[in-house]
């Protein structure tokens, strides 16, 4: 029986390449070059504002969506081992605490004016959902996983569009006028990233457990084959393609929308998430060759730890320290030159992490 999926570990550290630099090499290259292609996709690397979906909106929820698949893997493990289901819903519950508290100091940086603290966040919401992931996934068996991810994605569009916001009434979304919004100001603590609403607010968390609901179920079918097969590819690219046309003929009447984690936005992430898995799963584990993921199995076996030291750690001071001669002659590319310099110092990092077998583990 496979113990660990190569893909899994190269996708996921795929999905948080973009988020420690491989977004602003793309703009420095669009900046330095004009060239058509790089302004395509420097405009993907940018969120939208409100209603619609860019390349970079797919990341985060993607990242959702591998932590589940790994959730068989993991949890399935212990189960056989004979571990209570009790001893692993309190695990999980400790995870997504320190996720929570974690995010908590990415967001404030080490501060105590707890009135002004933002306390909803990334990491906060990879950990909520995957607690309620890891709850449903125990305790529910493969029928009552569908109704579940049915019951949330129905039931998260029926709040969003059925609900009256006092003073604005039903079904209003916009930033003002969501339902979600209107739980946020009324209950989450602190302070907010929006004026009217948190991106990763309290109805949002739950509302987005389905993506990494929808994982786990995907990680069950391709933990019962003992080797990888063809036909995975197939179950993933299919049910991917129909995913991604039933959200977009949602989005007519419920729009897509990562700012409030619409249902039809989570139904399209998860089809492009299982598009995605199904080709580095095809080249990495049928086809066996993974050589070339290798710098993202870096990233991916310590995700949280580099994820928290790009924003602690002031890695394109180092780069320009040790870069300075070469950006200066380098012209319109020295941008390029420095966040080439920020990614190498990650990677060297990393790979340092790798030989001493240190991994960061939540």
């Amino acid at each position: 029986m496979k113990s660990r999926l190569v893909s899994l570990d190269a996708l996921r550290g795929f999905t948080m390449f973009w988020i420690i630099g491989g977004d602003a090499l793309v703009h420095a290259l669009s900046g330095a070059t004009s060239l058509p292609m790089f302004k395509w996709m420097s405009q993907q690397l940018l969120h939208v504002e409100w209603n619609g979906f860019h390349f970079l909106d797919l990341i985060f929820p993607m990242f959702m969506f591998i932590s589940g698949v790994a959730i068989p893997y993991s949890i399935g493990r212990n189960l056989e081992q004979g571990i209570s289901r009790k001893v692993l819903w309190k695990k999980a519950l400790k995870r997504a605490v320190i996720l929570i508290l974690l995010g908590v100091l990415y967001n404030n940086k080490l501060s105590f004016d707890f009135s002004n603290l933002r306390y909803a966040s990334v990491l906060g919401q990879i950990g909520v959902a995957y607690l309620i992931a890891v709850l449903i996934y125990l305790y529910a068996n493969t029928k009552g996983q569908w109704l579940w991810s049915i019951g949330i994605l129905l039931g998260f569009w029926g709040l969003m569009v059925l609900v009256p916001v006092p003073g604005i009434g039903a079904g209003v979304l916009t930033p003002e006028g969501n339902f979600s919004g209107y739980i946020d100001r009324l209950l989450l603590p602190g302070t907010m990233f929006r004026e009217h609403y948190d991106p990763q607010g309290l109805l949002l968390m739950v509302s987005a457990a389905v993506i990494t609901l929808a994982g786990a179920m995907m990680g069950k079918i391709l933990k019962k084959t003992k080797e990888a097969s063809v036909k995975n590819v197939k179950i993933m690219l299919v049910s991917g393609a129909l995913l991604v046309l039933f959200a977009l003929l949602w989005h007519s009447v419920y729009p897509i929308n990562k700012e409030i984690w619409s249902s039809s936005f989570n139904v399209l992430t998860i089809g492009l998430s299982l598009v995605f898995l199904a080709f580095f799963y095809f080249i990495i584990d049928v086809k066996k060759r993974s050589r070339w993921a290798f710098p993202f199995v870096l990233i991916g076996l310590n995700p949280i730890f580099i994820y928290l030291a790009y924003r602690m750690i002031d890695f394109r001071f180092t780069s320009e320290f040790l870069l300075h001669g070469l950006m200066q002659v380098s012209g319109s590319y020295g941008s390029v030159v420095l966040i080439i310099g920020v990614l190498l110092l990650q990677m060297g990092l990393l790979y340092f992490l790798y030989r001493q077998k240190i991994f960061f583990k939540v």
